[in-house]
């Protein structure tokens, strides 16, 4: 009876959580399955070329982005029965938005005009802007924050049951590699065309807000835009890195060990997206401290389970060439508890509590300890560089920032 009256009251978290897990499930399985298909039809320089060129065009997702996925949500959680409200809300941050891709469409421009590695390769770079656009037009921080994630759940299905289907019948050839950002773009149109017909029958309606508006929305997740920056810096730069340092192939290497260990940190996300919207509201310790226990134990089942099962992950998902990246799977799947964890201590303990600068600092320090760390390392020891090397600094930096946000919480006794 008890296990029934908390599933009862936290009804609309496990409603969420399960249409989120759907997602993610779908989000994570489409590219394990693609990725064997792709590694050996094209290739794991020209695969490692594709994954290149998402990483650069990463950076741009998240000007996009700018931090609207946490404040937005927040707002809207807070004023879902105001339509007036609301409507404001949507319509500034679709209009931010909308300047801020094409801000990102000029500043890829000048890259490829520049760099001549880019200008080689300037129709893959121009197609992959597909993630620049999906950013811009699909308004997922509606979605969590009325906490109607079946929504968003029916859009990912259609647009990757598409992207499968297509990427098998069309993709033969190392020189169909362009059709891979195609088919996702064609993919990303169609779920942000579904998104925006659902939002608009919800009864949003989209109008011109004044420049102050504009400013206003845009100051309020200028904290959040920076952490959110500072943490794809870290992510994404690995791959730029890889690339300089080492080779497409090497990229391979890496993208594979990452898309393994982010099957963990995919699932175990959801928890605290799910739990978001209510800690906004209610702020409850005792709640927080049981998802950051359940969340802990997961993860560190996790990582037991990709180490002794690393050999046969790999060898499924890549074939036999993809074996060298086996150590640097055991390496790197150790991040998967501390941004578990540390997602958790700042999404739902720091940024509900109004400490979103703490949050900032934390992504920014452990940013620095990361760059700092590759830097010194590279000229003082740089004949020793090598992929696992770079996997330790990385799974290192995530450690930082976790105990960082940990001493936070404990100063402010919010946890």
């Amino acid at each position: 009876m008890k296990i029934f009256e908390v599933l009862k009251k936290n009804k609309k978290i496990i409603e969420n959580f399960s249409y989120l897990s759907v997602i993610q499930l779908l989000n994570m399985l489409i590219p394990l399955i693609i990725f064997p298909y792709l590694i050996r039809v094209l290739g794991s320089n020209i695969y490692g070329l594709v994954i290149y060129a998402q990483a650069v065009l990463g950076y741009f997702v998240v000007l996009i982005n700018f931090g609207f996925n946490i404040t937005a949500t927040k707002e809207v959680s807070i004023y879902r029965n105001n339509t007036k409200k609301l409507n404001k809300i949507l319509s500034s941050i679709l209009i931010i938005k909308g300047i801020l891709f094409l801000i990102s469409v000029m500043l890829l421009s000048i890259l490829i005009f520049t760099i001549p590695s880019f200008q080689e390769h300037r129709a893959l770079f121009y197609l992959t802007i597909w993630m620049c656009f999906y950013e811009f037009i699909f308004p997922v921080y509606y979605f969590q924050g009325i906490e109607e994630m079946k929504y968003i759940t029916i859009t990912t299905l259609v647009s990757r049951v598409v992207f499968l289907f297509l990427v098998f019948v069309l993709v033969n050839y190392p020189d169909d590699y362009l059709l891979v950002p195609i088919i996702n773009g064609l993919g990303a149109i169609i779920a942000g065309i579904i998104s925006q017909i659902i939002v608009l029958k919800k009864g949003v309606k989209y109008t011109w807000q004044e420049p102050y508006v504009l400013k206003y929305y845009l100051k309020k997740s200028v904290v959040m835009a920076l952490a959110y920056a500072s943490n794809t810096l870290k992510s994404n730069l690995n791959i730029v890195i890889v690339k300089f340092l080492f080779s497409y192939k090497e990229v391979a290497y890496f993208d594979l060990a990452l898309k393994i260990s982010r099957i963990g940190t995919s699932f175990l996300e959801l928890i605290s997206v799910s739990v978001f919207p209510k800690m906004s509201r209610d702020k409850n310790k005792e709640f927080l401290r049981k998802v950051i226990y359940l969340s802990s134990t997961l993860s560190i089942v996790f990582v037991v389970v990709v180490l002794l099962f690393s050999p046969f992950l790999v060898r499924v998902l890549g074939g036999k060439e993809m074996l060298n990246s086996v150590p640097l799977l055991g390496i790197v799947v150790f991040f998967v508890p501390f941004q578990i964890l540390g997602g958790l201590l700042g999404r739902n303990c720091l940024i509900v509590n109004g400490y979103e600068k703490d949050v900032l600092f934390s992504m920014a320090f452990s940013s620095v300890v990361y760059l700092v760390s590759i830097f010194i390392f590279y000229f003082t020891l740089k004949e020793k560089m090598s992929l696992n090397f770079l996997g330790a600094i990385f799974v290192f930096s995530f450690m930082v920032d976790t105990f960082y946000r940990y001493l936070r919480c404990k100063k402010y006794k919010i946890l």
